[in-house]
C-alpha cells in the first residue's frame, strides 16, 4: 500500500489488519494477537490510530473498505484532508463502481475547532439515529485545535468537551474510528495527544522503522508487541 502526495492504492488483505482491530473476537479467540485473528462483528469502541501523517489516508482508505463491505459510514474530517481518489482507487481494486462506496459514506466538514465541536457534539448524535452507521470516521481529530488564534486553554476545553461526547457514543454502541496525525509537532502536541489517550478505549500508534511500518497497540497494552503491517515502505 503507498500513501503519498494524497494518493493510495491497496488491497483488502492490506487493511483488513487494522481492520480488525476495530472488531471483536470469536469464541476462542480471546488471548491471540488482534491482528491475526478473524473477526465477525465491530466492536463499540473509540479506537484512535496516531503516528506519522499518512494514517489519515489510512483513516480514509479504513472507511472505504467499510463501505465496500456494505457499511454506512459517517466521515467528520477535521482536517481537511479527505480524498475521493482513495475511495475511487478501493472501488477499482474491488471490480466495483465508486458509487458503491460514495452511496454509504456521508462526509462532513469542519474548518474551525470550535466548527468540530459542533459537529461532534451537537450533529453526530442525530446523524447517528438517522443513518445507524456501522463505523464513524473522525479523520484530523486534533488538527485543528493547534491554531494559534485560539488560546491553549480553550482548545484543551474544546478538545476535552469532544473527547467525552465521542467517548459517549462508543459506550452506547457505536464503532468510532479517530486519526491523530503527530504532524506538525507543535507545543499543543503532547497535551492534545494525553488528552485523545484519556478519551480513547483503543490507542493504535503507527510507527516507520527499517521500511516497515509497525503498529502497536498502546491502550490496552497488547502482550505481543509492535506488528509489522503489509504497507509499502514509501509513505
Amino acid at each position: 500500500m503507498i500513501y503519498r502526495d494524497g494518493a493510495a492504492g491497496s488491497n483488502r488483505q492490506e487493511t483488513d489488519a487494522l481492520l480488525l482491530l476495530l472488531a471483536s473476537p470469536e469464541d476462542g479467540d480471546r488471548g491471540s494477537a488482534p491482528w491475526l485473528v478473524p473477526r465477525r462483528e465491530w466492536q463499540a469502541s473509540l479506537t484512535v490510530l496516531a503516528g506519522p501523517g499518512f494514517v489519515l489516508g489510512l483513516g480514509t482508505t479504513l472507511a472505504g473498505q467499510a463501505a465496500l463491505r456494505g457499511l454506512t459510514v459517517l466521515y467528520v474530517d477535521g482536517a481537511n484532508t479527505f480524498d475521493p481518489y482513495i475511495l475511487s482507487r478501493l472501488a477499482k481494486d474491488a471490480g466495483q463502481p465508486p458509487k458503491a462506496i460514495l452511496q454509504r459514506l456521508h462526509l462532513s466538514r469542519a474548518f474551525t475547532c470550535h466548527q468540530l465541536e459542533t459537529l461532534i457534539a451537537e450533529r453526530l448524535p442525530s446523524a447517528i439515529a438517522r443513518y445507524r452507521p456501522g463505523l464513524v470516521v473522525v479523520s484530523g481529530w486534533s488538527h485543528l485545535f493547534h491554531d494559534e488564534n485560539v488560546p491553549a486553554r480553550e482548545a484543551f476545553r474544546i478538545f476535552q468537551h469532544t473527547g467525552r461526547r465521542l467517548r459517549s457514543l462508543a459506550e452506547v454502541g457505536q464503532p468510532i474510528l479517530a486519526t491523530h496525525s503527530e504532524e506538525p509537532a507543535t507545543p499543543r502536541l503532547r497535551p492534545l495527544g494525553e488528552i485523545l489517550a484519556r478519551a480513547a478505549t483503543t490507542v493504535v500508534r503507527l510507527r516507520e522503522e527499517e521500511g516497515e511500518v509497525l503498529a502497536l497497540q498502546e491502550k490496552p497494552p497488547s502482550p505481543h508487541g509492535p506488528h509489522p503491517l503489509l504497507l509499502d515502505s514509501q509513505l
